[in-house]
């Protein structure tokens, strides 16, 4: 638990005492597919709702976006006697570096760490009953961002993929995130 109070205040700090920023707001969704195995055999597919706040520092290249994303998953809920339906809520946050940057157009990747906490049914083929889940996992979250601006109140990020790996046989990965942004 240490630990992860450690990389909260990190990332508290660094907002903190970026006094000259400058921070933009976006929403969007995304597809999702989440495995629950090793061996690929619980995968369930989704969409996600998202909400980042990307911070760029002034005369510099880096950001921090801390990032919500409420996902639905629900793609084995009619092929066993009782449905499977899980929810999943990611709080991460990344830190960004724009390899290519201008004006209108920039390319960023970005990794950072993330807590995922997954509820939903488990009512598994050979299930008398369906059991409730409730699972947490910590993670680490990476992908590559592509952020088209038009002008100072409209944008587009898209995100081809965001993957997240985690300890305990979890990882998750968002296909084709589309964010715009909010002024």
């Amino acid at each position: 638990m240490r630990t992860y109070i450690k990389i909260t205040l990190f990332f508290i700090c660094f907002i903190a005492f970026s006094q000259v920023s400058v921070a933009q707001v976006y929403l969007g969704g995304a597809g999702v597919i989440s495995y629950f195995s090793p061996s690929g055999l619980d995968e369930y597919q989704g969409f996600a709702a998202i909400i980042q706040r990307q911070i760029y520092l002034n005369d510099s290249r880096f950001s921090l976006t801390p990032t919500l994303q409420g996902s639905l998953l629900n793609s084995r809920q009619y092929n066993q006697p009782y449905s499977e339906f899980y929810t999943s809520v990611t709080v991460g946050t990344h830190l960004n570096y724009d390899i290519l940057s201008s004006e209108k157009f920039s390319i960023t990747p970005f990794a950072g760490p993330s807590f995922i906490w997954i509820t939903g049914t488990d009512g598994g083929v050979l299930a008398l009953e369906p059991s409730p889940v409730n699972i947490y996992r910590l993670g680490l979250e990476t992908g590559l961002s592509v952020t088209y601006v038009h002008s100072e109140h409209f944008s587009i990020k898209l995100i081809p993929l965001t993957y997240t790996w985690s300890d305990q046989d979890f990882r998750q990965g968002n296909v084709l995130s589309v964010l715009f942004q909010i002024k």
